[in-house]
């Protein structure tokens, strides 16, 4: 049997040639992108990730390795659609804000799935983060602590700080990849949460017709008002935006929109 010092050698060695290859894939992947945006070919093809998986899969056989090497390659394979995202629609993250049940979060995900971007639900996190729902914080301590905990939320999401993986004495995670980030509706409240928004990201106002904003399950806009809250907040989300995309047809054509402002930057 070989020591241990013999084969940590061995796995250097490995190491070596792998760092090599693997700069010269991103390089190549680097390239497919910049091909792919300027024919205006789709930029990712799920189809074909699913063949080179099950070629991989029929290469090692049944080699005992076989499941941590495919998980290492569709790692490789989300990390290149990653860089091909980056190069194409800019490193920056998306806020999305606008009033409640503008279509903010369904736009998101929709955008995730065309862009490949992580998606972040403020809501929802915020609900996973501190074990209670928004409008349920908001009705056991009021708006004002609600607002407390939403802006710390926004600050940790903007220092990455990965709730999933971490607990709350460890570092922020650090990572190239951008995001979408979802906001709640009235994250415009605060002032202080502009500069944190809109340091180092795009900002896009979804904008709707208040009669077509959705109420229910949003104890701020039946209190207080749908037609108040709009003419509190409409101001700051003009102002704190970069651009503003009108929620007026479906969806789907919303995040179309949004794609073109992206390609554009």
């Amino acid at each position: 049997m070989k020591d241990l010092k013999e084969l940590r050698t061995e796995i250097d060695i490995v190491d070596k040639e792998l760092i090599e290859l693997l700069k010269k894939r991103y390089d190549i992947t680097e390239q497919i992108g910049e091909y792919k945006a300027s024919t205006g070919a789709a930029l990712f093809c799920p189809e074909r990730e699913e063949e080179k998986i099950k070629a991989l899969s029929e290469k090692l056989g049944d080699y005992k390795n076989a499941e941590y090497i495919e998980n290492t390659f569709r790692s490789l394979m989300d990390y290149a659609k990653y860089q091909q995202s980056n190069n194409t629609y800019g490193r920056k993250d998306i806020f999305l804000i606008g009033m409640p049940g503008c279509g903010k979060t369904t736009v998101g995900k929709i955008l995730s799935s065309k862009i490949q971007r992580e998606l972040i639900d403020m809501d929802k996190l915020f609900t996973y983060v501190y074990q209670i729902s928004p409008a349920s914080c908001i009705e056991r301590d009021g708006e004002e602590e609600f607002r407390r905990l939403e802006s710390l939320l926004l600050t940790n999401i903007k220092r990455r700080k990965n709730y999933f993986k971490y607990n709350d004495t460890q570092d922020l995670k650090n990572s190239t990849c951008s995001r979408i980030i979802s906001c709640g509706g009235g994250i415009v409240v605060k002032d202080e949460n502009k500069d944190v928004l809109k340091k180092d990201a795009i900002v896009i106002y979804i904008k709707r017709d208040i009669s077509l904003l959705a109420k229910n399950g949003r104890p701020i806009s039946q209190k207080t008002g749908v037609e108040t809250l709009y003419e509190q907040r409409a101001i700051k989300y003009e102002t704190w935006s970069d651009y503003t995309v009108v929620n007026d047809k479906d969806l789907d054509s919303c995040a179309e929109e949004i794609i073109k402002i992206l390609k554009n930057l």
